[in-house]
């Protein structure tokens, strides 16, 4: 999804340079889950991405676009319908990230060893849209950085012409009502979690990625 509201450049130049880091995050998306997958071994689970790996990621798809790409902010953030201005979504506060941050690797951590690889996938693609870590780019780091946890937790850089990346742009409306959801049971009780509507989302993405790979 192209944007309009970068720091540094905008309009056509912008979505240009967009395009690029999109094409360059993929590469290290892919660098970062081949690296993941070859300290595996037989008896021990794949590594799980970890903080670095979230700021290279928004580092990528930022550069040349934010003052200071792969840093986390220093403002507030909310989430708004572009067309009517309604806010939808308060982040929180900018002094909370680096803490609130931590409490998402301990609990990713808790999950990669309890859960599969779409338990993974689902919380990271909700919590780090939750916390907002970042001043602008936040969607498009999530979703890299989930679906490097779905491959990382797989063992494997998943084969196929249709992506989870790319199918979740596609279908927008179930990607953000499975957020909210998630968000509605968090807002009830921070330690809630309500993501088996974000799992049965991804998985269809999945299966649409996976009947995608190309046959002998």
């Amino acid at each position: 999804m192209l944007d309009s509201n970068w720091e540094l450049i905008n309009g056509p130049p912008a979505h240009h340079i967009e395009q690029l880091n999109a094409a360059n995050t993929i590469n290290v998306l892919e660098a970062l889950v081949t690296y993941l997958i070859s300290h595996n071994k037989p008896d021990q689970l794949p590594y799980a991405p970890n903080e670095m790996a979230l700021r290279e990621l928004h580092r990528c798809g930022t550069l040349f676009l934010l003052d200071k790409p792969g840093e986390y902010r220093e403002v507030p953030v909310q989430v708004a319908n572009v067309q009517t201005g309604q806010v939808l979504y308060q982040a929180p506060p900018p002094e909370d990230v680096p803490k609130l941050v931590a409490e998402f690797f301990e609990e990713l951590i808790k999950i990669w060893h309890s859960g599969d690889a779409l338990d993974a996938a689902a919380f990271a693609l909700w919590r780090i849209n939750w916390i907002h870590p970042f001043k602008n780019g936040n969607g498009r780091t999530a979703r890299a950085f989930c679906y490097a946890c779905l491959n990382a937790r797989l063992g494997v850089m998943l084969p196929g012409t249709t992506t989870v990346i790319d199918q979740i742009m596609l279908t927008r409306p179930e990607y953000e009502a499975a957020i909210r959801v998630a968000d509605q049971a968090a807002a009830g009780d921070p330690n809630a979690r309500d993501l088996a509507q974000m799992k049965t989302y991804l998985n269809g993405l999945l299966q649409i990625q996976i009947a995608s790979i190309p046959t002998p």
